[in-house]
């Protein structure tokens, strides 16, 4: 078959896009289902393919970070823009994650049997287009030769669908509904549609139904019942381990350019994807990450503007190492590590992530009454006295501390995103509130803070969400950083935790302080704990219960933050 006898006339031609533009072609998979997908062919093909798997409508091509498919093909690259199995014109049923290896390996490799391709398969895609690459990856197909996943996860039970133990509420329930709604599309059914759109339209509703397990109608759930599944499974099992690309890094051979943000609901898995890869050394490995968070990528990030240098770039990354890769430009010498420093507001360049610092340890300290903004409490180098009090509170439920910003779902409509001024939450004793004295000079934490707890409480389970916070001059305190870990006690007394907080880069600037939060709920970013032994997708409204929570800072029990500071 010759490149003209490929497929039919073009729906749109050159003269209008400088491109050639096939729409809905049938690529066949292994079982014999079709999927549907998008072509753009520029002059002078035969060349490489970039191909972009995407469950969001191939027709969009994730103009939310990306420039259109047609302005790719334009710098000398065919452009494959597919529906997944089982959305929009796709054939089969969508069961999210558990097609993608395959479906993802079959595609890579028509493109490049195609007359238009030269034999090379680029990747590109962000969230669950990253997901799609990396599955593929893990099948090790011959003809992809170089990928870009986005914002995505090394495992998509922690850091995508739990986190810390905790159900990410926000994020699941948000992006279920909202692959539901196209699901009821598919099936043409408009009362179903103008439901999902109700709930789009009322998230906190929807979050603030009890018990999760019925946060969507059972009307709806015929729609979405990968939500179930998903809930079904709350530990990291062979349901996950099946569709975990860290399993599968071993077979990934691939060079590739990792792509994540500071305040995405995704940066763990996407920095674990490029550190076990680098650190494999099958192929060249190289990041970027900037201040942004889901979607779009912008200089302003919830409430803070990080300035020109935040803009969005990664349309010219991936193109400079695309030709790189596949084409075998030389586009000059590149670091291996970019990293957006906020407070800075520029970029830094490493050779590795996390790189090289040094510890700085905090102590969290008070007399006992370090709930609110008003309260005691201080971070400090000094370690505590021999018998500090501890702090005490009662965190319930039914009225729980919210998540102002920070990385909470797939959309800032949704629930807010991003960079947000904590004061008001601050303000709860139920929240305490640890600061340190204004620097005398800047620092910069670039790495995973961790805060060391020791904890107790009067339940059976309960939630210690801790948050690092910038302090600005004026007193606006701005959240960097966050982690949580969802407790089982199994037995009384004392327990010692240690919470990877989200990963950052932020030079805390003179007259700046620094503050960490201690609390034990965090909703709607988290689903919350009813402070029994019951899972908390199960519990009703009437089933919550206030928990005591006890977090100590005395010489034996020296509960404290560690920053990684570079210089």
């Amino acid at each position: 078959m010759t490149l003209h006898e490929w497929a039919s006339a073009p729906v749109l031609g050159r003269e209008l896009l400088g491109v050639d533009v096939y729409h809905d072609v049938a690529v066949p998979m292994r079982d014999g289902v079709h999927l549907s997908a998008d072509v753009y062919v520029p002059e002078g093909a035969p060349v490489p393919a970039l191909l972009l798997r995407t469950p969001y409508n191939k027709r969009i091509g994730e103009v939310e970070g990306y420039a259109h498919p047609s302005w790719y093909a334009r710098q000398g690259f065919v452009v494959v823009v597919q529906d997944v199995r089982g959305t929009y014109n796709s054939g089969g049923e969508l069961r999210p994650f558990h097609q993608e290896a395959a479906d993802g390996y079959d595609t890579i490799e028509w493109v490049a049997a195609q007359p238009w391709c030269d034999g090379q398969v680029g990747t590109y895609g962000f969230s669950y287009p990253g997901a799609t690459q990396m599955l593929a990856a893990g099948e090790a197909p011959p003809s992809l030769k170089a990928m870009v996943p986005a914002m995505t996860g090394s495992s998509y039970h922690e850091g995508w669908t739990y986190h810390g133990g905790a159900l990410q509420l926000a994020f699941v329930l948000s992006w279920a509904t909202g692959l539901g709604r196209d699901q009821a599309v598919r099936a043409g059914d408009a009362e179903a549609v103008d439901a999902f759109d109700a709930l789009l339209r009322s998230p906190q509703e929807v979050f603030a139904r009890l018990p999760v397990r019925e946060a969507l109608p059972p009307e709806l759930l015929r729609y979405a019942p990968f939500l179930t599944e998903w809930l079904d499974h709350p530990d990291y099992d062979e349901y996950w381990r099946a569709v975990a690309p860290k399993e599968r890094y071993d077979a990934m051979g691939a060079p590739a350019l990792h792509v994540a943000g500071w305040y995405d609901v995704f940066p763990e898995g996407t920095l674990e994807n490029f550190a076990a890869l680098k650190a494999r050394g099958e192929a060249p490995q190289s990041l970027i990450v900037g201040p942004w968070y889901h979607m779009p990528w912008t200089s302003t990030v919830g409430e803070i503007g990080f300035g020109a240098e935040a803009r969005n770039l990664v349309d010219e990354a991936q193109v400079r190492f695309f030709r790189r890769t596949l084409l075998g430009e030389k586009s000059g010498p590149e670091p291996a590590v970019r990293l957006f420093v906020m407070g800075e507001n520029h970029w830094r360049s490493f050779e590795t992530w996390p790189p090289e610092s040094a510890e700085l340890r905090l102590h969290l300290r008070s007399d006992g009454r370090a709930g609110s903004l008003n309260g005691t409490g201080a971070l400090s180098t000094d370690p505590p006295a021999l018998h500090e009090s501890p702090d005490v509170w009662p965190s319930d439920p039914n009225i729980p501390v919210l998540s102002l910003g920070g990385r909470s779902a797939s959309s800032a409509y949704l629930t807010p995103m991003g960079a947000y001024d904590q004061q008001s939450e601050e303000g709860r004793n139920d929240v305490l509130v640890f600061t340190s004295e204004p620097l005398t000079e800047p620092l910069t934490v670039i790495g995973v803070p961790v805060a060391h707890i020791f904890a107790a409480a009067d339940s059976p389970s309960c939630d210690i969400v801790t948050r690092l916070v910038d302090v600005h001059p004026d007193g606006t305190a701005i959240n960097v950083s966050d982690g949580n870990v969802r407790v089982c006690w199994n037995q009384t007394g004392v327990r010692e935790f240690e919470i990877a907080m989200s990963p950052t880069a932020i030079t805390f600037d003179t007259g700046h302080a620094v503050r960490l939060e201690v609390a034990g709920t965090s909703f709607p970013v988290l689903d919350r704990n009813p402070g029994t032994r019951m899972p908390a997708v199960n519990a009703r409204a009437h089933e919550l219960r206030a928990v005591t929570q006890v977090v100590f800072h005395d010489c034996e029990r020296p509960s404290s933050v560690r920053l990684p500071i570079v210089r």
